[in-house]
């Protein structure tokens, strides 16, 4: 190859470096990358498939946008995931509640996906001894609780009979073997742990929630991801849609069973 030839080749892959730059679509765009904490039902590890209540809203989301190029990674620590989003290394985070130090790095779509809630659980056969609307209504019950969980201050300042446990996974066993009347819960991953292991039938979950959050898929101000501002145009109005045809609450009930609980409201 002449020295000239050599200077027009060069001058045709600059040329082409140049055309990909002011290119307006993902061009040669990488996968879109989406992490979460292992927590079932919303999302976990399942041979060699990462499946869960998070990962079929998000599928169907960005199926409704034709992205087809996109990995869903599990991380172990809640540290290494907020990490990687303030780093750029991941673009979206599955299920995560507001807060102000998060909205520093994080962009917060309006829509929540989901509403996550804690409930008090009796044994079924209690059902017509045991209701809820107020801590008072708790009187002279037998109270277990995980001695690691926040639940809320009143709960913890009710003066109820509250006795404390080394782990959260002991409380249904122990409300099972009636060494407690009633416990408090993470409604959606108790219930599902329950169905899981057989005893969902002996369980009753009570209305209201002593604590309710909404969660949200949120994208992390760092992301370089190419399709990011098109994909945040879309996202709240494919999320409503799938509040109110249904959607949602149908990916949920294929994990928890059917609900048939006119007050559940999985969603804003």
């Amino acid at each position: 190859m002449t020295l000239g030839s050599k200077a027009v080749c060069r001058r045709f892959v600059s040329l082409f470096i140049g055309l990909l730059v002011l290119l307006p679509g993902p061009l040669f765009a990488r996968p879109l990358i989406i992490e979460g904490l292992s927590e079932a039902p919303l999302k976990w590890q399942d041979g060699a498939n990462i499946r869960g209540i998070d990962i079929d809203i998000m599928k169907a989301v960005l199926a409704e946008m034709q992205i087809s190029e996109f990995e869903f990674r599990l991380v172990p620590s809640g540290n290494r995931l907020l990490y990687n989003a303030r780093s750029g290394a991941s673009d979206i985070v599955l299920s995560l509640s507001q807060s102000p130090e998060r909205k520093e790095f994080l962009d917060y779509p309006e829509e929540a996906h989901l509403l996550l809630d804690w409930r008090f659980a009796i044994r079924k056969a209690d059902h017509d001894r045991i209701s809820f609307n107020e801590f008072s209504d708790l009187a002279g019950l037998h109270i277990g609780a995980a001695a690691s969980f926040s639940y809320t201050p009143a709960f913890w300042d009710s003066g109820l009979d509250i006795e404390t446990v080394a782990k959260n996974n002991l409380l249904i066993p122990m409300l099972l073997r009636r060494r407690f009347d009633i416990v408090p819960l993470n409604y959606m991953t108790s219930l599902y742990e329950a169905r899981q292991a057989g005893v969902a039938d002996e369980l009753l979950f009570l209305y209201p929630p002593i604590r309710q959050a909404a969660y949200y898929n949120v994208w992390s101000k760092a992301s370089r991801y190419r399709g990011k501002q098109a994909f945040q145009k879309r996202y709240d109005a494919i999320i409503r849609k799938m509040q109110q045809d249904g959607s949602i609450a149908a990916i949920i009930e294929s994990y928890l069973g059917p609900q048939n609980d006119p007050k559940q409201r999985y969603s804003q």
